[in-house]
């Protein structure tokens, strides 16, 4: 590099600097004006034990008791855990985004006569309150008043929007006080009779009217929704008058037993387009919307076993299947690999063994008669699809599918007198070539 090229670097490296420091120096950076925020309580949520609010609608008392919230105003009843231990963890967390003397008459702030309250009380006897006024411009923020200061505190809008939830969305709105993985058995009655239910190590089985399995998961649904759904609204805190909302005569009755041989009830009725339940345990009679209703307007067929044919792909020995295209047998040999035994020009091939088996498990039933008719059983005279399972203790299952009957089929096994009718797809899934089931 030249030498006049290094000085004139150099000397634009020095300028660089001067111009940098005599800026910072004469010029500083202005110091930020924006308050760091800062908590409003130090306070834990453990440490919290009583609640009051003030709302427009009259005054809202909650109490702990252990690590329960009970509301005991206006109505005495256990409180909606996740909804108090929301509003106890935002006052817990609270942040003041500023703070301000006012300059003007504090009902420009909506303080003058503040719209909400909210009182708590400390298990070691201290407490707070904060009066909620307006919300500022931006809809964020809201003017409070906290512990009686002269000063106006900024908090965000989401304490005062849990300050503002009606009764009806702070008191506990289960169904019934349950834990559905303890249902051990329920009965349930409605205008079509009584079915009972009971769980064994296996899954849900039916033992009334008729022994038989249960689709599991729609018994497993239905004890899930009594944990989880919700009433809407109470339309009465006491029992009385049942006949007005059709409790008197329940369309629907559950009854249930736990493992630990408690015994439960839910009364379920639907009075013109409203749906009411209770809870003979307590005594408010509830309004619940057509879904959480629904869930329990159940019948046999929609809670019981609707496979057609149950069996371990790891058990079968030997599959024969006939259709309009012939007959293929095969045959698992050592490591699940299949192969054909007949016809003979394929013997000893790799078949895909999933083609046949599949199906078969995974088919659905959308009907089932127990006691086929003569009409019924005349589809399944000439069956367009047959299947025999033979398994490695030489125990014999036979499958017979009719031909398509409008959008089903009917099919029939040899492990009981029921017809099942089914979707017409089994048609297509089982009516292959025995060369489409070569790998």
């Amino acid at each position: 590099m030249k030498k006049s090229t290094l000085i004139v670097l150099a000397v634009a490296i020095a300028l660089g600097a001067f111009v940098y420091f005599y800026d910072s120096k004469h010029n500083p950076k202005p110091a930020s004006t924006e308050e760091p925020s800062k908590a409003a309580f130090s306070v834990k949520p453990a440490e919290i034990s009583n609640l009051t609010i003030h709302q427009a609608g009259g005054i809202v008392s909650l109490s702990k008791k252990g690590s329960q919230w009970d509301l005991t105003q206006p109505v005495e009843t256990l409180a909606d855990q996740s909804a108090i231990s929301g509003l106890v963890s935002d006052l817990t967390s609270l942040k003041i985004q500023r703070s301000f003397a006012p300059t003007d008459n504090l009902s420009k702030y909506g303080l003058a006569d503040p719209k909400v309250k909210l009182e708590f009380q400390e298990t070691n006897g201290s407490s707070h309150n904060i009066q909620f006024g307006d919300a500022d411009f931006s809809n964020t923020a809201v003017y409070a008043l906290i512990d009686g200061s002269k000063e106006i505190d900024m908090l965000p809008t989401s304490l005062l929007d849990d300050s503002e939830k009606p009764v009806s969305q702070l008191r506990d709105r289960s169904l019934i006080d349950l834990n559905g993985s303890q249902v051990a058995a329920l009965t349930l009655k409605d205008a079509s009779g009584d079915l009972t239910l009971t769980k064994g190590p296996a899954g849900w089985e039916i033992t009334s009217p008729r022994k038989t399995l249960a689709d599991s998961g729609a018994v497993d649904s239905l004890v899930s929704s009594l944990s989880n759904n919700k009433f809407t609204d109470v339309v009465s805190e006491t029992p009385v008058d049942l006949a007005k909302y059709g409790l008197q005569h329940p369309a629907v009755a559950l009854d249930l037993t736990t493992q630990d041989g408690k015994q439960l009830h839910l009364l379920l009725s639907k009075k013109d387009t409203n749906y009411y339940g209770r809870d003979p345990a307590r005594p408010m009679i509830f309004r619940l919307d057509a879904p959480a209703y629904q869930a329990f307007d159940k019948k046999f067929f929609d809670l019981r076993d609707k496979s057609i044919l149950q069996f371990d792909p790891s058990a079968v020995a030997t599959v024969t299947l006939q259709n309009a295209n012939g007959t293929v047998e095969c045959s698992q040999g050592k490591d699940d690999q299949w192969s054909v035994v007949e016809p003979f020009a394929d013997k000893g091939k790799q078949v895909q063994s999933w083609k046949i088996l599949d199906p078969l498990q995974n088919i659905r039933a959308t009907q089932i008669y127990d006691a086929p008719s003569a009409a019924i059983l005349a589809h399944l005279k000439k069956p367009a699809i047959q299947v025999t399972l033979t398994d490695k203790s030489n125990k014999t299952t036979t499958v017979q599918i009719s031909a398509a009957s409008g959008n089903s089929v009917y099919i029939r096994t040899s492990a009981g007198p029921e017809v099942y009718e089914a979707a017409t797809q089994i048609l297509t899934d089982l009516g292959f070539k025995v060369s489409d089931l070569l790998i």
